[in-house]
């Protein structure tokens, strides 16, 4: 734990060599701290300005939240994340609660958060990409800690959309020849079953398709898009 901040007068103020956005701050003539510039405007600090112990708590205070934004902007820049991913990621970093709920208060303000469109986006994209059935996307979107009622309604949303039968079937089609080697029926259904299911399909969409693989082997015809 470090030692509680003491009273001291600024001496020197100090644009950093390596990072001019920040500033070091020297009391009674030895370096104290480093700040980012922000906080000297906003704190009007200047050489010869006291510092009390509750002053420089509050710049301890505001310079966590600035630099707690500035990694939650780091991580969204490199792909869409919902609230509880970047809650993960700073508490990861022993960001304090309180600037945490600061920093996703900010974030929502400046529109980099928005968990109703991700999980819309989200599902479209799995299910353009990968071709997976509600259950699966719906089940990734609440491990990112989407709401459940976003999820349920960006899912409703996606498979008013798209037939998740018809998907189902090319997962299906590519999978079924693979399991050929398997000589007992009742095996390879399992196995088919098992499959689709890890890929998001509800029982009763896989239920025809097995019968139908196990009646002719392919989609029939009338069935195909």
């Amino acid at each position: 734990m470090s030692d509680p901040p003491t009273e001291g007068t600024i001496t020197r103020l100090e644009s950093q060599v390596h990072n001019d956005d920040r500033v070091s701050i020297y009391l009674d003539g030895e370096f104290a701290f480093g700040v980012h510039e922000d906080l000297v405007v906003k704190h009007q600090l200047k050489v010869g300005q006291t510092l009390t112990p509750d002053e420089r708590r509050d710049l301890e205070t505001d310079e966590e939240y600035v630099d707690a934004k500035q990694k939650a902007l780091d991580y969204l820049a490199y792909k869409p994340r919902t609230e509880t991913e970047v809650r993960r990621r700073l508490r990861k970093r022993d960001v304090s609660p309180v600037v945490i709920d600061e920093v996703i208060a900010r974030l929502y303000k400046l529109e980099y958060l928005d968990d109703e469109e991700y999980a819309h986006d989200y599902a479209h994209n799995r299910f353009s990409s990968k071709k997976y059935g509600p259950v699966r996307i719906r089940r990734e979107l609440e491990e990112r800690g989407v709401d459940r009622h976003l999820a349920e309604a960006a899912i409703d949303e996606l498979f008013a959309e798209v037939d998740a039968a018809a998907a189902a079937w090319t997962h299906a089609e590519k999978r079924w020849p693979r399991l050929a080697g398997e000589d007992d029926p009742r095996r390879r259904r399992q196995k088919m079953y098992r499959y689709l299911r890890r890929r998001g399909f509800t029982s009763d969409t896989i239920r025809p398709i097995l019968d139908e693989l196990e009646q002719n082997g392919v989609r029939s015809e009338e069935r195909r898009p």
